[in-house]
């Protein structure tokens, strides 16, 4: 590659790798759930948070999605959704998000609809929960 050549490369393309870096730095998920209750006990599941930056901690949200988001989304919002509640907990340098219920959930499916946000963004995702028997 000439100098010419490497000159407008740098000019023309560094600015947009450097975009898509800062794009890529200020980005979080949300790991899959793990679900540590069984049927016809309050829920006990946790959500672990993926990429999140530690300045970011205490200004996370998440909350259960409304009605209205589970009837654009196709999903059935039950009654029982009303009852989850959703509690960040840091985890040495990570951190997860306890999905909750004080009374036993008597349903063997669930479909929970999450909506994260975070300064750099808003993530909303489907958790599909199977609850086995107790044994």
């Amino acid at each position: 590659m000439s100098r010419a050549a490497r000159k407008f490369f740098i000019s023309a393309f560094a600015p947009a790798m450097f975009g898509a870096l800062a794009l890529v730095s200020q980005a979080a998920g949300l790991a899959g759930i793990k679900v540590q209750s069984a049927l016809g006990q309050p829920l006990a599941a946790e959500i672990q948070i993926v990429a999140l930056q530690p300045e970011d901690f205490d200004q996370m949200q998440a909350r259960i999605a409304s009605p209205e988001a589970y009837k654009a989304a196709k999903l059935t919002y039950v009654p029982v959704i009303r009852q989850l509640r959703l509690a960040a907990e840091r985890r040495g340098k990570g951190a997860v998000w306890k999905l909750t219920s004080a009374a036993p959930i008597n349903e063997p499916s669930l479909d929970v609809l999450v909506e994260f946000t975070w300064p750099g963004g808003k993530l909303l995702q489907k958790y599909s929960i199977l609850l086995d028997p107790q044994k």
